[in-house]
């Protein structure tokens, strides 16, 4: 990444540097090319959801909890 653009994005206060990185990742989730996947992270991705679907009712960490708690800090 380019130093100066480092340097320019480092003044940024901190609610600012997070939502910037918040749009960051979803301009790339939105991005027309998908970033490869390898299959062992494609077989935990299925155990996950395995596990998710046999025990729907344990507590899970949703991405708006994430957030959250990213906000705080």
């Amino acid at each position: 990444m380019n130093k100066l653009l480092m340097d320019e994005l480092e003044k940024l206060d901190p609610d600012d540097r997070l939502r910037l990185a918040y749009d960051l990742l979803e301009s790339v989730a939105q991005a027309e090319t998908a970033v490869p996947v390898t299959e062992a992270q494609r077989a935990e991705l299925r155990r996950r959801l395995a596990d998710y679907r046999e025990n729907p009712d344990e507590p899970v960490v949703t991405l708006a909890d994430i957030r959250r708690e990213f906000s705080r800090g």
